[in-house]
């Protein structure tokens, strides 16, 4: 209903405003119509602002304003016809009228926002609008020290010269007005084209019979017609005065105010009451220009600096980072260090990017300080785009900057009542003074150390030497090869393999299950450890087809080995969050079991906290489908993050796997963390695995503490397939005919 509503109004919007343009014609043609139709079109403007009103229930009280302008301006013509004059009391309803229209100005700057600009720009603007103003007075005191014309008048008419600069500024510096916004902005230029005519003949209003009458009807008829239509709620809205075109073209906005001085020296000689000599209009004309050609200036400068800063941080962009590499470097040469953050599209990705640009001003004033500490003044900080951060320093403080930007960033980060971690990985490359670096080759060096330094786990800075160059290509080569392993059988790039690292009862030593780790035989570089290609899996995306690989071949060798009648143990496999973001994966899951005819029992799912999963994602529900079919879910690397009680509440989790990084200190004495994490769990009825069992002291501790389950080098490590068959599960009981399963693609299949 309401947009149908809108719709008819807009239609009748147009419709009308061809009949007044057609009205406005006929007032002009016809002078004997003049007068009647002042008189019929004041109350059809004012009944078509309080229908607007009533249709489009705008906010405020502007268009009630506007109304009442209306109104009083309307009221004009029937009191002259009544009493036969155009002073006295007409002319003091017009001046209330004004008065009015002055408050709808009032109450627009009060309610708009941002209305100030801090800038140099908006504050010459100002100046600009103060010049010409500032000349209006100056006009009007000589008016009135002169003794002669009329001074009322010449005060009056400058004052409409000014408003006529400034609507027609406003008309070229503002972009996407809306319908209502134009034809009030029309109706304001033929108001006070109408009111500077009147009193340019020394009136307040026009007599009957005038041309200008027509001005008078047309401006009346569109600031109804602006009322009716729906733009009409946004027509004072903050928004729509804040919507600036490009300095540009906002810059022309300026020219209607430079022809302001030469518009009141005109103004004054027809009036018959000259007041400032003829020589101000050629020197007050070149002040407000040279004021327009600084307002260019600072338009032109801040151009410059948007060229060369990022918009976000204010940091110094690729480009302004050239201009500073252009510069001599010092005599003790300088060094490149370009900082990556870690895991930070798992920030965008789960919070959204208002919260990661948060992130990244918080990242920015740590660095900025860190760099103004060490260097005093003499470092450049850069933001390249992303998560990319770049310090051109002296060579003298780049070893320091990099540890004090390391620790600067070990601090959690809050940001809207969230903790996040801002760890980073920096590469530093080195320039002497003597043999200048071109800017691309001294990035193309950071880069290769930074991901030297990403692959040694994150969290430190690594400096360039050639050797890396050859571990860059390796991983170039490998990137191209894993795409192609992942998307079919590939025998030239090797395939994978699924190996199982048993889980113990740690008191007897039994196996009770296995978790699933994936190996890459690679024809050239042998059998690859998940550290050596995961990270390219994840950098291209591939996260989900490697998760639907390894599930592939799990239920395809549990499969393979019930149908062998070996002992049936559980297998856990490991997800990632593209997975889990799946909101078919428990579907997918529960069909790849029942097609396999493998017992939901027997799979075990893994997530880690540090795969952070945004509170929309599918991830709690798929989950809990998979555990009402019976598909147990652990809760990997317990122990590391941020979000450990919050994704215990939120999933369906039974098991807690304790990061090896625990456990490594519980032979030490610091046995604390286990001990609560083991109380908190049998709180809540949850098992705990301690993951990374290394030494018997290890194992002893653990039993102490209550720790049931454990893995690690202690009892075994990962085995092949067949290993873990023959040495775990024992030997096959039946070999009699059972369906022979395809492996996953890129994997060769174990018995």
């Amino acid at each position: 209903m309401t947009s149908r509503r809108a719709r008819w109004s807009a239609r009748s919007t147009w419709a009308l405003l061809v009949g007044a343009l057609a009205a406005a014609a006929l007032v002009l043609a016809v002078p004997a119509w003049r007068g009647p139709a002042v008189l019929v079109v004041a109350p059809v403007a004012v009944a078509l602002v309080v229908l607007g009103v009533a249709l489009h229930r705008p906010r405020g009280a502007a268009w009630w304003l506007v109304a009442l302008m209306l109104a009083l301006w309307g009221a004009v013509p029937w009191l002259a016809q009544t009493t036969g004059r155009v002073d006295g009391p007409p002319t003091a309803l017009v001046w209330a009228g004004q008065a009015v229209a002055a408050g709808i100005v009032l109450h627009v700057a009060r309610g708009r926002e941002g209305g100030r600009e801090p800038s140099p720009g908006g504050r010459l603007d100002l100046v600009v609008i103060a010049a010409v103003v500032a000349l209006v007075g100056a006009q009007l005191v000589a008016v009135a020290l002169a003794g002669h014309g009329d001074a009322t008048g010449v005060a009056v008419a400058g004052v409409d010269v000014v408003l006529l600069g400034v609507l027609l500024r406003f008309a070229v510096s503002r972009r996407a007005l809306p319908v209502s916004s134009w034809l009030l902005l029309s109706a304001g230029l033929l108001t006070v084209v109408y009111d500077l005519s009147c009193s340019l003949h020394g009136r307040r209003t026009a007599l009957p019979g005038e041309a200008v009458q027509g001005l008078g009807v047309l401006a009346l008829l569109l600031y109804g017609l602006a009322a009716l239509h729906p733009s009409m709620t946004v027509a004072f809205a903050a928004e729509t005065f804040t919507r600036r075109r490009r300095p540009s073209a906002a810059l022309l906005g300026l020219l209607p105010l430079v022809a302001v001085p030469a518009a009141l020296w005109w103004v004054a000689r027809s009036a018959g009451a000259p007041g400032l000599p003829g020589w101000t209009v050629p020197v007050t004309g070149a002040l407000v220009a040279a004021l327009c050609l600084l307002r260019a200036a600072a338009a032109l400068r801040a151009s410059e600096h948007l060229a060369e800063h990022d918009p976000l941080t204010d940091l110094a962009n690729r480009r302004g980072l050239a201009r500073a590499h252009a510069e001599p470097p010092g005599p003790g040469g300088r060094s490149l260090l370009l900082l990556d953050l870690d895991d930070f599209k798992q920030v965008n990705d789960t919070h959204g990017h208002d919260v990661g640009d948060a992130l990244l001003l918080q990242v920015r004033d740590r660095l900025v300080g860190a760099v103004r500490e060490v260097c005093a003044g003499t470092g450049v900080v850069a933001r390249l785009g992303g998560d990319e951060f770049v310090v051109l320093a002296p060579a003298a403080c780049a070893g320091e900057v990099a540890g004090r930007v390391l620790r600067a960033l070990e601090a959690p980060v809050v940001v809207r009542g969230l903790v996040l971690r801002a760890g980073a990985s920096v590469g530093v490359a080195r320039e002497d003074a003597a043999a200048p670096v071109p800017l691309v080759e001294l990035l193309t060096r950071a880069d290769v150390a930074m991901y030297a330094a990403k692959s040694a786990g994150g969290g430190r800075a690594v400096d360039f030497h050639p050797a890396m160059r050859e571990e860059v290509a390796r991983r170039y080569t490998l990137s191209g090869q894993v795409r192609r392993l992942l998307a079919g059988r590939a025998p030239d790039v090797g395939h994978l393999e699924v190996h199982h690292q048993p889980l113990v009862e740690l008191a007897s030593g039994r196996v009770v299950g296995a978790e699933a780790l994936v190996r890459w035989r690679h024809p050239q570089h042998g059998l690859l450890a998940p550290d050596a290609f995961l990270a390219l899996v994840s950098t291209n995306d591939l996260d989900a087809e490697l998760d639907a690989v390894v599930l592939q071949e799990v239920v395809d060798q549990l499969s393979r080995w019930r149908d062998q009648g070996r002992r049936e143990l559980p297998v856990a496999v490991n997800l990632t969050r593209a997975s889990l973001d799946d909101p078919d994966l428990a579907d997918r899951v529960l069909t790849l079991l029942a097609d396999a005819g493998v017992p939901t029992s027997q799979l075990h799912l893994e997530i880690t906290e540090h795969q952070q999963l945004a509170v929309e994602s599918p991830a709690a529900a798929s989950l809990a489908d998979l555990r009402a079919a019976g598909v147990e879910v652990h809760l990997d690397d317990y122990g590391t993050g941020y979000t450990s009680l919050d994704y215990l509440r939120r999933f369906p989790v039974q098991v807690l796997k304790l990061d090896r990084s625990v456990v490594g200190a519980v032979a030490d004495g610091d046995a604390q963390l286990v001990a609560g994490v083991q109380a908190m769990a049998a709180a809540l009825d949850l098992q705990v695995v301690a993951e990374g069992v290394e030494t018997p002291q290890q194992r002893a501790r653990l039993i102490e503490l209550g720790v049931r389950y454990g893995q690690g080098y202690l009892f075994s490590r990962p085995l092949s397939a067949r290993d873990y068959a023959d040495r775990v599960l024992g030997p096959a009981r039946s070999h009699g005919p059972h369906p022979q399963r395809t492996a996953a693609p890129g994997v060769v299949a174990a018995p």
